[in-house]
């Protein structure tokens, strides 16, 4: 009877998590069909309503079903994670095959791109499709990387339950009492920022629909655009202001929640003094300095804006691009690689290690080499930023790290071998690298690579990096950690 109700359990937060996001296709596919300007969009709308509403039908009788059942166990909630961000993009896809002519290949590319907030994509002309089909993909970035399960907290509170444990597993950090008050509050914050960033967009030249698209993509450090040339159609048509609303907006979405929140309320001097807001700006500073040497080195001192801009784009592991990447030369594609590795602030929509391991590792190194020339009798407290550094968080940094790094090289190794494969050999390993990279830490700068030309097995190890990604690796522990606790019971 346990086993029965952990299974419901599962599925009832499920079905819960699903509810959200059919719930917010029907919405974006009735306000499209109201404001369609001609038969393309309403019919585009139209079929987006028809996959939300059957979705729903399929749905809400299995919740009502499982309703009374909730997570108890953490690896339930592991679960519940690791397969929630595969259906998610699978009804997106389902969406997007529905409402476009895209193969349904592609169109699970693009929604696992979107949820995960990558923004690498595999359309040739975004541009040309319905603007329904464009707010969908910008949502999906908007809602994947802030988290379903705070839109959930925020949308049905009254299911606090269901959502608890999935939120710490999820997101872990709370800035409030309560798991339903947190959500409230960084949806609260999330909100603001995408207004704020909307003004931006708007006073820099964009229109309505661009400006909130791309200020949605931009908080979430997603970077997906309205155009084949990202923000480079603006760019290049001497719109210098745009790229400094993006990297603003974008900025911001990389911080951590809780420096966001201290903001917000004009707690200036705690955010300064936050680690990760002074490692972020150390950090983006010694890539800065290497790429003005780059530039001088290479005598491309008119090309260190757009490289800078690339750099911050990802580092904060946001993937808004100003000219092709497949230009620059390999040195300064190892920075972007770096950069998209460090990734941005814990407790963020960004991802990569992460600022705070990053720091802590760098850390790490320092303290073991120092206990050569420090007396046995003395005891050293590991800190960072005040904060006491303990041997299980340093466990769990480093194997976060070690699996990060082998899931890169496995990964970008089996990516360039898909290539060569298909007699595609235009791609250097770099290219694979800082292609791998990016899906990898959720950024979407591309060497060219992800295309719609790409080979099925080149999509296929993109989106498993996207997924591993975006989910920080959880499916991986849970089948070490189900490895170890079979060996303890026998």
């Amino acid at each position: 009877m346990k086993a029965i109700s952990r299974v419901e359990g599962i599925v009832s937060s499920l079905a819960v998590l699903l509810l959200t996001v059919s719930a917010l296709a029907l919405t974006v596919g009735v306000a499209g069909y109201v404001l369609a300007e001609d038969h393309i969009e309403r019919s585009a709308s139209a079929r987006i309503i028809e996959v939300a509403l059957g979705s729903i039908a399929a749905l809400l009788p299995i919740f009502i079903l499982c309703k009374k059942s909730f997570i108890a166990e953490l690896v339930d909630a592991f679960t519940v994670v690791s397969i929630f961000w595969v259906l998610a993009p699978l009804l997106s896809a389902i969406l997007y095959s529905r409402a476009t002519e895209m193969p349904f290949i592609d169109a699970f590319f693009e929604s696992m791109s979107g949820f995960s907030g990558t923004g690498l994509s595999v359309l040739d002309k975004p541009e040309a499709l319905p603007r329904v089909v464009l707010a969908w993909r910008a949502l999906t970035q908007w809602v994947g990387e802030l988290g379903v399960v705070v839109i959930s907290g925020v949308l049905l509170p009254f299911l606090h339950r269901s959502i608890r444990s999935i939120y710490v597993v999820e997101r872990g950090a709370k800035i409030a009492p309560t798991v339903v008050s947190t959500t409230r509050r960084l949806f609260t914050i999330y909100s603001l920022y995408t207004l704020a960033g909307v003004l931006l967009f708007l006073a820099s030249g964009m229109d309505i629909l661009d400006s909130v698209l791309h200020s949605m993509t931009a908080i979430a450090t997603g970077g997906m655009s309205t155009h084949s040339q990202n923000l480079g159609y603006w760019f290049e048509a001497g719109n210098r202001l745009v790229a400094v609303s993006a990297a603003i907006v974008m900025t911001l979405g990389a911080l951590n929640f809780m420096d966001l929140y201290n903001l917000t309320r004009g707690r200036l001097r705690d955010f300064a003094e936050s680690i990760e807001v002074r490692g972020f700006a150390a950090i983006l500073s010694t890539f800065l300095v290497a790429l003005g040497a780059i530039s001088i080195a290479t005598s491309s001192v008119e090309s260190f804006w757009v490289w800078s801009f690339h750099v911050l784009s990802g580092f904060t592991t946001t993937g808004f691009s100003l000219a092709p990447i497949s230009e620059h030369p390999d040195v300064v594609k190892v920075v972007i690689i770096l950069s998209m590795v460090i990734g941005g602030a814990t407790f963020s929509t960004a991802g990569g290690i992460k600022i705070k391991r990053a720091i802590v590792t760098a850390k790490l190194v320092f303290w073991e080499t120092s206990k050569t020339f420090i007396p046995k009798s003395v005891v050293v407290v590991r800190k960072v930023g005040g904060e006491v550094i303990r041997d299980e968080d340093v466990s769990s940094i480093y194997s976060f790290v070690a699996l990060y790094g082998l899931t890169l090289v496995a990964t970008s190794i089996a990516l360039h071998l898909s290539l060569l494969t298909s007699g595609i050999a235009s791609y250097s390993y770099v290219d694979s690298l800082l292609e791998t990279s990016s899906a990898l830490s959720c950024v979407g700068l591309s060497s060219g690579i992800a295309s719609s030309s790409a080979p099925a097995l080149t999509k296929a190890i993109l989106m498993i990096a996207m997924y591993l990604g975006r989910i920080e690796f959880l499916p991986l522990y849970t089948i070490i950690g189900a490895y170890y606790m079979s060996k303890i019971t026998l």
